[in-house]
């Protein structure tokens, strides 16, 4: 029942069972997030966006990877936003971090703001893949990249891993193959994937040229 009521509330967590969902993945989150973020370098005063900041551990870490920098971070999950603020409070109150409620789909940032957007274990819940990529490269600077992060990958030799996931949370695990190709569509260059071995993780980064 506890593992049902989890997986029903990772597409936009709310009450109780939300909370939980939120914590889970803030501490779930953490070893695939420090794999994907060993394959693109970070400067220093980078300002970078978090999409489906969840419980803002993704941002914390980001932001103490910035100290000249600012770190914003998106969910449209009031309850996500909510703890996200709390646990980013410090850095809220000193203007290094700022939390928003709203979607992919239409994000409230200007053309070419970001240096960096990252997005974990959230591409599976986005309506409009291609086109939800494109309004995050309108965000991006030129030169500006994207990092996608992924713990449910299909495999032609597992195509059924993630069958219960995806029947409970209506998503799908992407093909490696679908990730690339999508990025090319929505505009990316120099599209690169990794995977790691023995394990179903990628991590996917395209830029903005």
């Amino acid at each position: 029942m506890k593992y049902y009521k989890l997986v029903l509330n990772a597409r936009n967590p709310k009450g109780f069972w939300g909370k939980m969902m939120i914590r889970s993945m803030n501490k779930g989150h953490y070893q695939v997030t420090g794999w994907g973020l060993e394959h693109i370098k970070i400067k220093d005063n980078f300002t970078i966006l978090d999409v489906g900041c969840g419980g803002g551990k993704t941002v914390f870490r980001l932001n103490e990877m910035v100290p000249k920098g600012r770190v914003y971070g998106i969910d449209y999950s009031e309850v996500a936003v909510k703890k996200s603020k709390k646990l980013n409070k410090k850095e809220i109150k000193n203007n290094k971090v700022q939390i928003d409620n709203g979607s992919v789909s239409n994000l409230p940032y200007n053309d070419n703001m970001f240096d960096l957007v990252t997005a974990v274990e959230t591409y599976y819940f986005w309506p409009d893949k291609v086109n939800d990529l494109k309004e995050i490269y309108r965000t991006l600077k030129l030169k500006g990249k994207i990092l996608l992060i992924f713990e449910m990958l299909e495999k032609e030799n597992e195509p059924d891993k993630w069958a219960e996931v995806e029947k409970l949370a209506k998503i799908k695990a992407p093909k490696e193959s679908q990730i690339r190709e999508n990025l090319l569509n929505a505009g990316f260059s120099n599209v690169k994937t990794y995977t790691k071995e023995n394990i179903s993780w990628l991590c996917a980064v395209g830029e903005k040229e």
